[in-house]
């Protein structure tokens, strides 16, 4: 899946001289001219859901592009939608900030427009492998039972066998089983390479019986 690229930035003259530059190099590219305007249709399209580059300016009235980005992570930024910025000389310190915060990378105008695309198309490349290796995970743990969930969960958080199985009532074999089950069909051979996953288990109080 081809990601997605979207310019947010107030400066007319910048949207269309980068959009003419995307069409020239066969790229497309979604503008938008109102940090506002933006957050809004993120938060309620499908753009979360897929892989993205969202390249912002970092100075833009009503809000800015890292006030836009903190907005962002606070509804849930997915790791594959990936935030750059555009800063002015000015600007560098709130770039390096956002930085700090977790943004991609920045580019300090004025730019080499070809410079920019080449950049974009490496955070692409960045969101596309996220976001197939997440699918791939979310594939790989929905082979598993609810109970094996549970036990995935409790080991990713460093549990042992036997503290896993007084919390759920079983047995200590019992519970071996269902970890050697998960790490069978994870493909993973210890609690260390389980925590590639660990994000994605149930983090609320096991259920037990």
């Amino acid at each position: 899946m081809a990601a997605r690229i979207c310019l947010v930035d107030d400066d007319e003259n910048v949207r269309h001289a980068l959009e003419a530059l995307f069409r020239s190099r066969r790229l497309r590219i979604s503008t938008y001219d109102d940090p506002l305007r933006f957050l809004s249709i993120w938060k309620t399209s499908e753009l979360r859901d897929v892989p993205a580059v969202i390249v912002m300016d970092v100075r833009m009235p009503g809000l800015s592009g890292l006030e836009t980005f903190r907005a962002m992570k606070s509804y849930g930024l997915p790791d594959h939608n990936v935030v750059m910025f555009l800063s002015g000389h000015g600007d560098i310190p709130l770039a390096v900030e956002a930085m700090k915060y977790g943004a991609s990378d920045f580019l300090e105008k004025p730019f080499a427009g070809n410079s920019l695309v080449d950049r974009v198309l490496n955070n692409a490349e960045r969101a596309e492998s996220v976001f197939q290796s997440s699918q791939r995970l979310h594939q790989s743990l929905a082979q598993l039972s609810e109970r094996e969930l549970t036990v995935a969960a409790m080991v990713s958080r460093g549990m042992t066998n036997r503290s896993i199985a007084e919390e759920l009532h079983l047995s200590v074999r019992t519970v071996e089983v269902h970890r050697a089950r998960v790490f069978e069909k994870l493909d993973v051979r210890n609690a260390v390479e389980l925590q590639a996953f660990s994000h994605l288990l149930p983090s609320g109080k096991p259920l037990c019986g």
